[in-house]
């Protein structure tokens, strides 16, 4: 599977720094900022979530053997955790953190930076990782997937199960 991961170039960790990045002009074309402490709460709020996320995800995976990186070794599907709530804590994680400075600043512009960030996790990431799970674990993955969110409360794509006869994942 390493070629495969190869060939996505850019992995979501460094996106996230270029994604914040991308956040700079805006800050430096607005500063001095007048911060407000409702602002700076919810930034923070955002950003400790965020965090969180990974690294609770994080340790699940090494818990379980399974790889971190994209298209990585996957010896099981994991449910447990943030997985209860989301399958892609991890991507999820990652847009929070980018958000949280936007949010923070009260420069809701740079929310576009998040938006992007979410759009390429998805169709880069997201969407090709569904098709090898859905490879590796068929119908397990079909069920887990048609009970979980891909995003944190939106629906997924609405799979369903090919056979009735599913047990849980």
């Amino acid at each position: 599977m390493s070629d495969k991961m190869n060939a996505r170039g850019v992995l979501p960790p460094r996106a996230l720094v270029i994604s914040l990045m991308a956040q700079l002009p805006l800050l430096y074309l607005s500063w001095p900022l007048a911060f407000d402490r409702t602002k700076v709460i919810a930034g923070a709020a955002l950003l400790l979530t965020g965090v969180a996320l990974n690294l609770w995800a994080d340790r699940l995976f090494r818990r379980n053997n399974v790889g971190v990186c994209p298209f990585s070794r996957t010896p099981v599907l994991l449910a447990q955790g943030p997985y209860r709530w989301t399958r892609n804590p991890m991507y999820l994680g990652l847009v929070l953190v980018c958000a949280s400075p936007a949010l923070g600043t009260g420069l809701h512009a740079n929310l576009a930076a998040a938006a992007v960030l979410l759009l390429w996790l998805h169709f880069r990431f997201i969407l090709p990782e569904e098709a090898f799970l859905r490879e590796q674990f068929g119908t397990a993955y079909l069920s887990y997937a048609s009970s979980r969110p891909r995003w944190f409360g939106l629906p997924g794509p609405g799979e369903q199960p090919r056979s009735a006869s599913v047990s849980a994942a």
